[in-house]
């Protein structure tokens, strides 16, 4: 990581367009900077190695893989809360960061993507003029279209007069909700501009950009509020359905406060954050595909929706036809989903953290929060939902044994892995991109503080290794800040492992010194294709004697045939030892997943290094 405070060039007054935007970025408050360099760049290579103090609070990655980079800016910002940058190679860099840019997108992710173009004059008319055959390669009509609709705001800085402001007026768009991911270009003339210095003046660039900031969250009007908390205390059933709420820890304290008051069951749908503890009688689990119906969302009078972009699969399972749906959320109308309806009764744009807490208020004070009949109502919820809990709670343990055959599976394996994490006293923030297991993961981690259980945001399979490496830099501002030093564990199948540019991302680790745990279901394949097909064409499988959701001597076979397999193998742990000097273990049995957990955790604490634990389960 390199500062980059001090003049480019050695003039005091002037400094270049690159210079600019890293001022700009400072200014903001932006202290995480991952890059991916090219021939576009010299201005900014130029600013990186001409230091004169360092004092600057931005510090610069290097990512050999533009997905990894915007993955560690994404888990930077999830856990951090806090927008983070990436600089890319014209085009080439743009395409390069890849699915990462849908995860930021449909996350709602706030980051800010920067790439240069090629040079826009050929004969030297300007300092970065053409002078490489690539120059003329690079070149297309519309590099801003590439990642256009992903984007909150998008824009080609021309002249570096005006770099601060564009700057500013991205970080405006990533940070205000909805927030996520805004794309800026400029070419490499415009980096080499030399310009007045636009922080020389009295005001301090703290005081600019602060000028240029985010819009204010907002919460709910009075009669909104009046509305909903009558209609969830003279509710029977209520359900709350949520999938980021918890994206804050205010969010997430805010919807156990109003869960709590009222008795309110809890059910996670999809979600991309851990949004209520797990240990509580109101929650209600998790699903993603399958599970079929759910009972407690069949059974609800009043549906309250909380930021959640799937809240159900109505081909599986749905609310009844009489249910009363409220609808609370940042992105209400799903802005980038082209098909995308919820039926309710009302439907509100606002900050949840914000609605929550003035509704918690609002029925403290209403007049009949108190009544005999509310609190019959309420003791009685409270002890069908707690007898709902020790059931499930029953069958969650009962998954967690030990095969008798001594083959291992993912609840097996969760049960151990918390007992080995409680054991060493380090709590876990994990980053489930488990893909078919993310259930496991979810339902036996048994988590309950905000920020413990973190997806991609999107379905674009390889962001848990830089978001990995992200998430443990942003962990470290946080322990910086006086809070605690948990152990980063990413989840991830086996074909996820492989989307995840493995030899990058360990690299990246062992050089920033970003030590995680990573956690492999290798099931030879790719199940979730697989899994797609058969609840189309179950016929396919009964060729091979497979039934949906079922085993047979022929499950090997028909992957081989789907083309869903991953056999042979690959050596995943040798390629994170290559990569990073990672420490790794293949476990095959229930016998050998204690020294595991405990050797894994271990390396990383004590060591320093990343560890990686592939975990043999059942094959697709």
């Amino acid at each position: 990581m390199t500062p980059v405070n001090g003049n480019s060039n050695g003039a005091a007054h002037t400094i270049t367009g690159a210079r600019a935007i890293l001022r700009a970025l400072e200014a903001a408050g932006i202290t995480h900077l991952f890059v991916n360099l090219g021939s576009d760049h010299p201005a900014f290579l130029s600013a990186f190695v001409q230091q004169k103090t360092t004092e600057s609070m931005l510090q610069i990655f290097t990512s050999p893989n533009e997905m990894n980079a915007l993955s560690a800016a994404s888990g930077f910002a999830q856990v951090t809360g806090k927008p983070a940058v990436v600089l890319v190679h014209v085009e080439c860099g743009t395409q390069g960061l890849a699915g990462a840019v849908h995860n930021v997108s449909k996350g709602r992710i706030p980051v800010i993507i920067m790439a240069g173009t090629v040079p826009i004059t050929q004969e030297g008319e300007l300092k970065g003029s053409r002078n490489e055959y690539i120059h003329w390669i690079q070149d297309v009509p519309d590099q801003r279209a590439i990642v256009r609709q992903y984007m909150r705001y998008e824009h080609e800085i021309r002249n570096a007069v005006n770099a601060t402001q564009i700057v500013f007026r991205a970080l405006q768009f990533a940070t205000s909700s909805p927030q996520g991911p805004t794309y800026l270009i400029a070419a490499r003339e415009t980096l080499e501009q030399e310009i007045a210095d636009p922080f020389a003046a009295p005001l301090k660039p703290s005081q600019a950009f602060r000028k240029n900031g985010a819009l204010e969250t907002t919460g709910l009007m009075p009669d909104a509020l009046d509305e909903l908390a009558s209609v969830l205390l003279a509710a029977e059933r209520p359900l709350i359905v949520t999938s980021y709420c918890g994206r804050t820890a205010a969010g997430f304290a805010a919807l156990q406060t109003v869960a709590e008051l009222l008795s309110i069951a809890v059910h996670e749908n999809a979600p991309i954050y851990n949004n209520f503890p797990t240990t509580s009688f109101l929650h209600q689990g998790h699903q993603w595909n399958g599970g079929g119906q759910l009972l407690a969302l069949a059974e609800a009078d009043v549906v309250l929706v909380v930021d959640s972009d799937v809240p159900w699969i109505s081909a599986q399972s749905k609310p009844a036809d009489a249910a009363a749906i409220y609808h609370l959320d940042s992105d209400p109308l799903k802005e980038g989903t082209t098909l995308w309806y919820l039926p309710c009764e009302k439907r509100w744009k606002c900050d949840s953290s914000v609605a929550l807490r003035q509704l918690a208020d609002v029925i403290t004070r209403h007049p009949s929060f108190a009544v005999p009949g509310t609190k019959h109502r309420l003791a009685s919820r409270t002890d069908s939902l707690r007898q709902r809990f020790a059931a499930r709670q029953e069958r969650l343990v009962r998954a967690e044994a030990p095969p008798e055959n001594g083959t291992v599976t993912a609840p097996f394996f969760m049960a151990r892995l918390r007992t080995a994490t409680a054991a060493a006293g380090v709590r876990v923030v994990g980053l489930n991109e488990s893909t078919t297991n993310l259930g496991s993961v979810a339902d036996h981690l048994r988590h309950d503080a905000p920020l413990s259980l973190i997806g991609s945001g999107g379905g674009a399979l390889g962001w848990y290794s830089g978001g990995a490496i992200g998430a443990c830099m942003g962990l470290k501002v946080k322990v910086a800040e006086g809070g605690d030093d948990p152990l980063v564990v990413a989840f991830a199948g086996d074909g996820t492992w492989l989307f995840g540019v493995p030899s990058c991302a360990y690299w990246m680790a062992r050089k920033y010194n970003t030590p995680f745990v990573t956690i492999i279901w290798n099931n030879g394949g790719w199940a979730s294709p697989k899994n797609a097909c058969l609840r189309i064409h179950p016929e396919v499988g009964e060729t091979f004697g497979v039934r949906q959701n079922g085993s047979a001597a022929g499950v090997s076979q028909l992957s081989e045939s789907m083309l869903t397999a991953i056999d042979p193998s690959p050596a995943f742990g040798k390629i994170a030892e290559g990569a990073g000097e990672a420490w790794w273990a293949t476990v095959t049995s229930v016998f050998e997943v204690d020294k595991a957990c405990e050797q894994a955790i271990r390396v990383v604490r004590e060591e320093g290094r990343s560890a990686v634990v592939e975990v043999m389960i059942p094959k697709i």
